[in-house]
């Protein structure tokens, strides 16, 4: 089992998957809620960040697709990464929401 370069890319497919749902989720919700540079954000900076995340992940899942970039523990990797970041965001959401 050797780490490649490309395995780099489903970890922050993952992390970008789980970052987007808190801000997709409170800014559709009507919430303000902490943007992605540390500051109270309207509800529709946030939901175009949730989304953006959504985006990003999908067209760097889509190029290793095409390109054939994958093997057995891609989808660890990926999984790795969404979990590491939501369990950093529940660890840390009621220093988000005490602001």
């Amino acid at each position: 089992m050797s780490l490649d370069l490309y395995d780099v890319w489903y970890f922050v497919m993952g992390f970008l998957m789980a970052n987007g749902v808190p801000h997709f989720v409170f800014g559709r919700a009507g919430k303000i809620f902490r943007s992605p540079f540390g500051q109270r954000s309207p509800p529709k900076t946030n939901v175009a960040w949730g989304a953006a995340n959504f985006a990003l992940a999908t067209v760097i899942g889509l190029a290793l697709a095409y390109l054939g970039l994958y093997d057995s523990y891609s989808i660890v990797l990926l999984l790795l990464g969404f979990w590491l970041m939501v369990l950093n965001f529940g660890l840390s959401i009621k220093r988000f929401l005490n602001d």
